[in-house]
């Protein structure tokens, strides 16, 4: 019986599938571990995450007017993990590069295991972090997909200081090689034991992503395109009181030419050793609060609720804040918008809205269009 059950519980199966009143579809499933996510498919071959994983055994995805086969995906088959250590995500501060953030746009999950190495008091830094269960999701320009496995398998992994962990891994083939570097910083030693708690923000995480192919560059300040062989992006643990900070939450529209975008999301700080820094004179994003909502105008009508679809750049002090949308990076998306922007050359919707009156000799708002062909325009 408990032999039946495990396997049961292992392989997690759908039992409800049915479109809702207002434009979703509902699941539920039986067994599996968790977390979970769901993928969508048009063709069976190239699969794409929908929205984020959940720990749960029920959700609602957004409703699509074309076909697409859905599969569910278990990240802990094995039932490994034993809490949740921190989630990192991309900083989207004042500085680095808007495509490049875009581009290198990440999540990870870092969940503890019942392994000595997380279980044991005191513990070796370098063994623990090596030893974490992971779920590393990103994108490759077109599909959302999540990794999931102990950190350490995640591609080689190498100690050149007592302070320092670096793990290398490779994905894509030719042309579309791309080779990653995910450097992990502590502030102490990581090869003896620590009797001192350990948190997933005791170090700093900076990714790094050579490119075998040149990849465009858009200076958000200029409007112009350059080209780099390399991006790099802070990962940061945000702080989980940003979601009571009320004069972080941003909600705004930026319009041109009857085309609009109404954008809402929370600002914040990230933690660095458990608190957040003494002196933050810039808030990053902690979070989107709903979808972004575009249309009118010449621009077709999309909500998108991604977390990989959008990107925030603010200004210095969150003076200004510069947003650009992807929304063939949704699944959820309509096929329709998307052959639609297809046509009229509109790949990302970049805004620009000043916050707090500090252009001088410019709009306060801007919005363009960014074509398939690299080509800027006004709407």
């Amino acid at each position: 019986m408990l032999g039946e059950l495990a396997t049961a519980r292992a392989q997690p199966s759908i039992t409800t599938l049915r479109p809702t009143a207002h434009a979703t579809v509902a699941l539920a499933w039986q067994g599996g571990h968790g977390p979970f996510v769901i993928q969508a498919s048009q063709d069976l071959v190239t699969w794409s995450d929908v929205l984020d994983p959940v720990a749960e055994r029920a959700t609602e995805i957004p409703a699509t007017a074309r076909r697409q086969f859905l599969r569910l995906i278990d990240l802990d088959p094995e039932g490994r993990a034993a809490g949740l250590f921190g989630r990192l995500q991309t900083e989207q501060g004042e500085f680095g590069d808007l495509l490049g953030r875009h581009r290198l746009k990440t999540r990870l999950w870092l969940h503890q295991t019942l392994e000595p190495a997380h279980t044991n008091t005191p513990a070796i830094p370098s063994m623990y972090w090596r030893r974490l269960l992971a779920h590393l999701q990103t994108h490759d320009g077109q599909w959302v997909t999540t990794w999931s496995g102990p950190l350490e398998t995640l591609g080689r992994v190498s100690t050149p200081t007592d302070r320092r962990l670096i793990l290398d891994w490779t994905n894509g083939v030719a042309e579309s090689r791309r080779t990653y570097r995910l450097t992990v910083e502590f502030p102490y030693g990581i090869n003896t034991s620590r009797s001192t708690p350990l948190l997933a923000s005791d170090p700093t995480y900076a990714l790094q992503c050579v490119y075998a192919s040149p990849q465009p560059e858009f200076d958000g300040g200029s409007l112009v395109f350059t080209t780099t062989t390399t991006d790099r992006v802070n990962l940061v643990e945000m702080d989980p009181a940003n979601v009571d900070l009320e004069w972080g939450r941003r909600s705004y529209r930026v319009a041109k030419n009857g085309v609009h975008v109404d954008i809402r999301h929370q600002d914040g700080a990230p933690l660095y050793q458990g608190s957040p820094p003494w002196i933050l004179k810039t808030l990053l994003l902690d979070r989107w609060l709903g979808p972004s909502v575009a249309g009118g105008g010449s621009l077709p009508a999309f909500a998108t609720d991604s977390y990989y679809s959008r990107t925030l750049f603010p200004g210095h002090h969150n003076f200004i804040e510069i947003i650009l949308l992807e929304p063939g990076l949704d699944p959820a998306i309509a096929e329709e918008v998307r052959e639609s922007l297809k046509e009229r050359n509109i790949r990302y919707v970049y805004t620009f809205k000043d916050l707090a009156g500090v252009t001088a000799g410019g709009d306060a708002e801007d919005l363009r269009y960014i074509g398939f062909d690299g080509s800027i325009r006004s709407p």
